[in-house]
């Protein structure tokens, strides 16, 4: 990324290959993306508050959208995407997953002008086999200090909508295998999913 101003973090970069064949691509527009990631306040704002703003240059002088959180707390967090223009795009609404309601991060992103996008993370029986190695995880913590790596949660996450994947997040890429009439929205939900690290993922939230 060149010349990037400080305090941001490279936009999404997005695989797809709608439909069948045809070659992939990456359907961004044509201009660099740069995301303002603002910090929380941790004394007043829940963990899952976030405020990102996609810019169209690195002298933001020209945003694309604005991703700002409408509620928060209690495992569940609704957020709004905005166009340049101030208008409404979609309502995204995460929910954190539980150990203990054995229930997975799902997000709901409810478009302005289309149908609902649904997914959640990673698989039922990815989930079952990494459970039923938990009783390893003492040794793979000692195996750590060795130069070892403790095994990833199962991460991917598929988007659906009616039924039929749209994007999906998987060995840390983001792949767009359907088309989609507002490319924008596509953008503003991976950038708000990889806004939201979880422990032991492959990444880390990118800080200002």
């Amino acid at each position: 990324m060149r010349r990037q101003p400080p305090g941001t973090w490279q936009g999404p970069v997005l695989l797809a290959k709608p439909g069948a064949g045809g070659d992939w691509y990456a359907p961004v527009p044509d201009y660099e993306l740069f995301v303002d990631d603002v910090a929380r306040d941790k004394k007043t704002q829940d963990k899952d508050w976030r405020h990102l703003t996609l810019w169209r240059d690195n002298r933001r002088t020209a945003w694309e959208m604005v991703v700002e959180t409408e509620s928060a707390g209690s495992g569940r967090a609704v957020y709004r995407v905005l166009g340049s223009q101030g208008e409404l795009l979609a309502r995204v609404t995460r929910r954190r997953g539980s150990i203990f309601r054995f229930a997975r991060t799902s997000w709901r992103v409810e478009s302005a002008n289309g149908p609902e996008l649904r997914a959640r993370k990673g698989h039922v029986v990815a989930w079952f086999f990494w459970w039923l190695f938990s009783p390893l995880w003492a040794v793979m913590l000692a195996l750590i200090l060795v130069g070892g790596e403790f095994p990833r949660m199962p991460l991917t996450t598929r988007w659906r909508r009616e039924g039929h994947e749209v994007m999906h997040f998987e060995d840390d890429e983001y792949v767009v295998v359907s088309d989609w009439p507002d490319a924008r929205l596509i953008y503003a939900v991976a950038m708000l999913h990889w806004a939201h690290p979880t422990v032991l993922s492959s990444w880390s939230r990118p800080t200002s």
